[in-house]
Protein backbone atom coordinates (compact mmCIF):
# COMPACT_ATOMS: atom_id res chain seq x y z
CA UNK A 1 0.00 0.00 0.00
CA UNK A 2 2.80 2.35 0.87
CA UNK A 3 4.58 1.42 -2.69
CA UNK A 4 1.62 2.35 -4.26
CA UNK A 5 1.12 5.38 -2.60
CA UNK A 6 4.42 6.48 -3.31
CA UNK A 7 4.83 5.84 -6.29
CA UNK A 8 1.79 7.89 -7.24
CA UNK A 9 3.39 11.16 -5.32
CA UNK A 10 6.05 10.25 -7.74
CA UNK A 11 4.58 10.30 -10.47
CA UNK A 12 2.24 13.07 -9.40
CA UNK A 13 5.21 15.40 -8.76
CA UNK A 14 7.14 14.67 -11.96
CA UNK A 15 3.89 15.40 -14.02
CA UNK A 16 3.50 18.69 -12.32
CA UNK A 17 6.95 19.23 -13.38
CA UNK A 18 6.48 17.97 -17.20
CA UNK A 19 3.47 20.41 -17.04
CA UNK A 20 5.27 23.49 -16.43
CA UNK A 21 8.29 22.77 -18.27
CA UNK A 22 5.80 22.24 -21.27
CA UNK A 23 4.10 25.91 -20.64
CA UNK A 24 7.22 27.60 -19.76
CA UNK A 25 8.31 26.12 -23.34
CA UNK A 26 5.93 28.03 -24.85
CA UNK A 27 5.94 30.85 -23.00
CA UNK A 28 9.82 31.14 -24.20
CA UNK A 29 8.74 30.59 -27.88
CA UNK A 30 5.99 33.44 -27.52
CA UNK A 31 9.53 35.51 -26.30
CA UNK A 32 11.95 34.65 -28.93
CA UNK A 33 8.94 35.95 -31.40
CA UNK A 34 8.37 38.86 -30.17
CA UNK A 35 12.17 39.82 -29.60
CA UNK A 36 12.60 38.69 -33.76
CA UNK A 37 9.88 41.18 -34.25
CA UNK A 38 11.33 44.01 -32.20
CA UNK A 39 14.47 43.40 -33.94
CA UNK A 40 12.97 43.63 -37.40
CA UNK A 41 10.93 46.49 -36.42
CA UNK A 42 14.31 48.17 -35.03
CA UNK A 43 16.47 47.16 -38.13
CA UNK A 44 13.43 49.27 -40.56
CA UNK A 45 13.52 52.12 -38.26
CA UNK A 46 17.96 52.36 -38.34
CA UNK A 47 17.47 51.54 -42.26
CA UNK A 48 15.24 54.55 -42.21
CA UNK A 49 17.66 56.55 -40.15
CA UNK A 50 20.17 55.70 -42.67
CA UNK A 51 18.32 56.70 -45.39
CA UNK A 52 17.35 60.35 -43.94
CA UNK A 53 21.05 60.68 -43.41
CA UNK A 54 21.92 59.85 -46.74
CA UNK A 55 19.41 62.05 -47.91
CA UNK A 56 20.47 65.15 -46.06
CA UNK A 57 24.57 64.46 -47.50
CA UNK A 58 22.83 64.10 -50.81
CA UNK A 59 20.77 67.79 -50.28
CA UNK A 60 23.73 69.14 -49.04
CA UNK A 61 26.34 68.34 -51.94
CA UNK A 62 23.53 69.59 -54.08
CA UNK A 63 23.63 73.10 -52.20
CA UNK A 64 27.39 73.34 -52.59
CA UNK A 65 27.59 72.32 -56.21
CA UNK A 66 24.52 75.13 -56.86
CA UNK A 67 26.84 77.56 -54.52
CA UNK A 68 29.98 76.97 -56.72
CA UNK A 69 27.62 77.19 -60.29
CA UNK A 70 26.17 80.78 -58.45
CA UNK A 71 30.13 81.99 -57.61
CA UNK A 72 31.20 81.27 -60.83
CA UNK A 73 28.34 82.60 -62.33
CA UNK A 74 28.50 86.08 -60.51
CA UNK A 75 31.82 86.09 -61.34
CA UNK A 76 31.62 86.35 -65.20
Amino acid sequence: MNINLELFDICYILSGFILASVIFSFYISKLKKEIKMIKRQYEKKSIGADDSELKIKTLENKVKTLEAALKKKIEN
